[in-house]
């Protein structure tokens, strides 16, 4: 049923090839490690690209636009570089906060061009809002991104990317919305799939068939020292499945690291 389901997830993308780099896969500490912080700009440029550069409804969109990203999100930096490549604009609706104190993702951001809109008091709903009425304002060439960036075609595209290389037996991410655990999930129907949450607690259809984890940091708190893996990882994300990955995994097992 689940290699069914991918193909269904596949037939919508058609022939659509990854521009960017064929995933690396390196061996650290007896684990097969995709190692997607070698991209730059994280494993959502992946997933991002057929939605914004190839799909015919959505070809006259001049703007994509998000407010659903923290500070210490990824997104702010793989959505402006796929938004550059095809002459689209990343706008994101993010709490205001000094210059001064801007994360370094945000710093990133600003040089990958994208186009912040500061909100005072910007709790997420609030956020959330700002960016659907400004998209409100010009439907034909605006259109808000959902929470976790989660599209079919985004769905489809991780599916291809990891239909790419050789199925593992296991496999472990992090999992806030979960898009990308469920996406390998239907590309590798057979293997054992695991998921560490770092944001809130995860709902049923967010694990999928997933075994479950939770961090014990806040979302927005670095992993600690000593759990730190052998290779560079977003510290308050994919960094943080490391220590379940040496208590729990198998020899072998692969995760996929989503960036830096």
């Amino acid at each position: 049923m689940l290699f069914d389901e991918a193909e269904t997830y596949l037939n919508k993308i058609g022939d659509w090839v990854d521009p960017n780099p064929d995933p690396i896969v390196v061996e650290h500490e007896g684990f097969t490690v995709v190692r997607d912080d070698l991209l730059g700009a994280g494993t959502k440029v992946r997933g991002l690209d057929y939605l914004i550069g190839h799909a015919p409804e959505y070809k006259n969109i001049k703007e994509w636009v998000f407010g659903s990203c923290p500070a210490t999100g990824y997104a702010q930096i793989s959505l402006p570089t796929v938004c550059s490549r095809y002459d689209k604009r990343a706008v994101l609706f993010m709490a205001k906060r000094d210059p001064k104190n801007f994360h370094p993702y945000q710093k990133l951001g600003i040089r990958a061009g994208t186009d912040y809109r500061w909100v005072p008091n910007g709790m997420l709903n609030v956020t959330q809002a700002r960016a659907r009425e400004y998209a409100e304002e010009s439907p034909e060439t605006r259109k808000v991104l959902p929470l976790g960036l989660e599209h079919p075609y985004v769905t489809a595209c991780f599916i291809k990317v990891a239909r790419s290389l050789p199925a593992p037996k296991e496999f472990w991410t992090v999992g806030s919305s979960g898009s990308l655990n469920r996406a390998l999930q239907l590309a590798w129907p057979d293997a054992d799939a695991h998921v560490v949450s770092v944001g809130h607690k995860m709902k049923e259809h967010e694990i999928g068939r997933a075994k479950y984890y939770r961090s014990e940091l806040k979302f927005d708190k670095a992993v600690l020292l000593q759990d730190e893996p052998p290779f560079p990882s977003a510290p308050t994300y994919d960094a943080k499945a490391w220590k379940f990955v040496r208590e729990h995994a198998s020899p072998g097992a692969l995760f996929w690291n989503v960036g830096a």
